[in-house]
């Protein structure tokens, strides 16, 4: 039990946690008890990574359902772990805040738990369809979401990072051993298994040679070189662990810095003669249209933007990172579309299934994201937004028409 409930913080623990500018995890603990579930999953998976090395089972060529589903939950156990341990790392650095946490720890945070759901979703249909191939679906083995900044970056948050690297590591040794152990054809496989004890030890010192400096009270100076370290020990784990359970994928793998982006910078647009509409989600289109406040919005937002073909680009990037399936259409755990996002031109909801580049902005597999354009910053003195949201997006009955005139505001 932790001396402050989150759900109930005191007068003194929101004035402390406001002095630090800390901002509140409520909604981060509501997702790591959701997210929970994942250690049932961890359990079914070990019982089949035993089983299958009992069974004299070589996973270069068993049943690629199994690998699927040891990978998908190995995934969801680390994003867990990760958000997890950098919350109680916080907690315990300062229970006089504990339910508040620093930005850099919030983002963090909040990214890992995002991507939970999907890989217990994936791990489970794998382990109920021997015909469900989540290669099939995305790159892999896939990345671990984006690292937030901070600099320099909070002491507990990297005691956090150290914690979750310590937990990962020992899941990922035992689970290597048990490979290994099944393994009856090494010699023909021998290369790729040099290959990956070379990225367990890489991984180790580098979670060893963070520990280290983190001894003691280090300096500020320090932190970075500490939480690069860490990042690079939990990002090689988090790669090991999918390499274990689909080794076929070692002989390509080229580390955690070799993933190449799609990106679509060099297409042509044409600004004179467009679709108004071209922007919203063409799944609820016919819908917008028939809404006279959103065809008001629409027109009133190309007549606003100073740059129309800036803003179609971006579309069309869109566009072709679909039609070439780097990115599908968003849906919920029941496989139902995400629809539109609420705010005008009400865009498509994508997720991203392969590593991608949209208006300058990297994208990583499994992330949720937006495109939005809009003038209604230029009321204030602001500029044309042209803004791609990445967020983990939920339902609401809220539509915001973004008038820069303020006819259809709040």
């Amino acid at each position: 039990m932790m001396a402050n409930d989150p759900a109930r913080p005191t007068l003194m623990t929101r004035m402390i946690a406001a002095y630090k500018g800390e901002v509140r995890a409520d909604e981060l603990e509501a997702y790591r008890r959701a997210g929970g579930l994942v250690y049932t999953e961890l359990e079914h998976a070990e019982e089949l990574r035993l089983r299958l090395a009992q069974e004299g089972v070589n996973l270069w060529h068993g049943p690629q359902a199994a690998s699927g589903q040891l990978l998908c939950t190995w995934n969801a156990f680390v994003l867990q772990t990760i958000g997890e341990q950098l919350l109680d790392a916080d907690y315990t650095a300062d229970p006089r805040t504990a339910g508040y946490v620093p930005p850099v720890t919030s983002q963090q945070v909040a990214a890992c738990f995002d991507q939970v759901e999907g890989w217990v979703s994936r791990a489970r249909q794998a382990a109920g369809n021997t015909r469900y191939l989540v290669e099939t679906e995305l790159q892999l083995p896939a990345d671990l979401p984006e690292w937030a900044e901070a600099d320099p970056c909070p002491l507990p948050h990297l005691h956090g990072m150290l914690a979750a690297a310590r937990a990962i590591r020992q899941h990922a040794e035992v689970a290597f051993g048990v490979f290994e152990q099944s393994i009856a054809d090494t010699h023909d496989h021998q290369p790729d298994l040099q290959r990956l004890r070379q990225l367990v030890a890489e991984a180790a010192t580098a979670a060893d040679y963070a520990e280290g400096l983190l001894k003691g009270n280090p300096q500020p100076s320090l932190h970075e070189a500490i939480e690069q370290r860490l990042q690079r020990s939990l990002e090689l784990y988090y790669h090991v662990g999918q390499l274990i359970a689909m080794p076929t994928h070692i002989a390509t793998y080229q580390g955690t810095a070799a993933r190449s982006a799609t990106t679509y910078e060099s297409l042509n647009v044409n600004a004179r003669d467009f679709d108004a509409w071209c922007l919203t989600d063409p799944q609820r289109r016919d819908f917008w249209k028939a809404d006279p406040k959103a065809r008001q919005a629409i027109k009133e937002m190309w007549e606003y933007d100073p740059d129309p073909a800036a803003t179609l680009r971006i579309q069309a990037q869109i566009d072709a990172a679909f039609r070439d399936g780097l990115i599908v259409y968003a849906v919920n755990a029941a496989g139902k579309s995400l629809g539109s996002y609420y705010c005008c031109p009400f865009p498509a909801i994508y997720e991203v299934r392969r590593p991608v580049v949209i208006g300058g902005k990297r994208l990583r597999p499994m992330q949720q994201f937006t495109y939005e354009a809009s003038a209604e910053e230029m009321e204030s003195g602001g500029a044309f937004k042209r803004e791609l949201i990445v967020a983990n997006f939920k339902p609401t009955n809220q539509i915001d028409y973004c008038d820069p005139d303020g006819l259809h505001g709040d």
